[in-house]
Parts: C-alpha cells; structure tokens; sequence
C-alpha cells in the first residue's frame, strides 16, 4: 500500500523538441500532490527552463544520455511514488488515482501506461500492438509507457541508470527481483515526430539493431553514439 499520496515525476529534457507545457498541463489537473523534476541534459536550455512553482524543481545532468538524467533527478525525489516521464510523452486524465491502484497490490513494484501516438496511423497501431505483445512474453518495457515505480525500489535500482540508454531495460530487470510489472489500460500519448520524419521501417529497424547489438553484450556506450550519430529523437 503507497504511505503517501505525494507522487515525483521526473522528466529529462535534451532538446527543444519537448511537450513540457503539456506535461505541466496534465499534472496539474492531478487530485493528489505532485512533485515534477526537470533534469536538462543540455546546457543550452538552462536559461530557457525554469521552475513555474513550488512543486516544481529544475537540475542540470552534466553526462549526456537519459540514464544520467533521471539519475540526477532520482537524487531530488521526496514521494513514495516515482513516475520516469519522456519529455515528449503526456499522461492521460486520472493517471496518478491508476497509478496508485496499482499499487495498492503489494506485490506489484511498478509498471507502465498502454501508449498512443498524438498523430496514430495503422502502422504506428501495429507497432504499438506488438510491443504489448512482447511484455506479455517477455515483461520487457520501454521508457516511453511513462514507467512508474516504488521509491524505495527505485533507490535500490540506481545501478540501472549509470548509463547513457537502455537504462529502462536494466531498470525492468532490477524491479523484477522485487515483484510484480503490470501494464495499465489507461494510455499516455507520446510524439510520433521521429517515425514521421525518418519513417516507420527506418526508425525502427535503427532501434531493434541497436536492442541486438545489446542483448549480445555491446556496451551501451558505443551503442548511444552510434545511435544518436544520426538523430533520432
């Protein structure tokens, strides 16, 4: 059972290409407490981001990659309740009373939101539709279902993010050796800009080279600049 109502969201920030007011929008119709962290993984946003209240709190991650990010953010949590939010990604109405009910399981430590893209076709539909499939084989889940967790887990996680990506990977395999991941009906929307602009075979063919370049022990580090040599995000 959560101990408090007192929920951290944390959201990562690198470029210009985000939907902070968005995000911003969303949490504040919450019926409960929130705490939003903002890390900037870009020295260049740090005049252009700041704090809109006292809920809010913005840090500076000096390594680039999202792993650090949220480490850096990890250090500033106060709830009992920590959501991982892309910054391109919006929770839907009613998120924080689904994420709590979950939790109310003690069994389960965590999990993540079905997903919808802000502009579906039925190639993203499919995409989205495997990918459901695959957590159900395999209890694999990506950042972009805005991941929530216990707190106290999470601490017990940090490892997991001493990475530049695929931190949520490492992250699902450490939260498994506490209990349960579910994945929740209620669906956040994330941006399709990228598989827009690069296509949907081109973006995700990049990707799954990149998650079988991992899964046979490439380093994570190598794989965040070759991945990120040509935009993707």
């Amino acid at each position: 059972m959560v101990d408090s109502p007192l929920i951290t969201v944390i959201t990562p920030i690198h470029t210009m290409n985000h939907k902070l007011p968005h995000i911003r929008k969303a949490l504040s119709s919450a019926t409960l407490p929130t705490q939003l962290i903002i890390v900037l993984n870009n020295p260049k946003l740090t005049k252009l981001i700041r704090p809109q209240n006292s809920n809010e709190l913005v840090v500076v991650a000096t390594r680039k990659g999202r792993g650090f990010a949220f480490l850096e953010g990890i250090t500033n949590i106060t709830a009992n309740v920590t959501m991982l939010l892309h910054s391109d990604t919006i929770p839907p109405p009613g998120w924080e009373q689904a994420i709590l009910t979950a939790l109310k399981n003690p069994k389960v430590v965590g999990g993540g939101f079905s997903m919808i893209h802000d502009k579906p076709n039925p190639y993203l539909n499919l995409g989205i539709w495997l990918m459901n499939q695959w957590f159900r084989i395999s209890g694999e889940l990506y950042g972009d279902r805005a991941m929530f967790i216990r707190s106290h887990i999470l601490r017990s996680c940090l490892s997991a993010f001493e990475v530049p990506l695929f931190e949520d990977l490492r992250l699902v395999q450490c939260m498994r050796k506490y209990g349960r991941l579910v994945l929740l009906k209620d669906k956040v929307e994330t941006s399709a800009s990228s598989l827009r602009k690069y296509g949907f075979f081109r973006y995700f063919g990049s990707f799954y080279l990149c998650r079988i370049w991992y899964a046979i022990g490439g380093s994570p580090f190598q794989i965040y600049n070759a991945y990120y040599s040509t935009p993707k995000n």
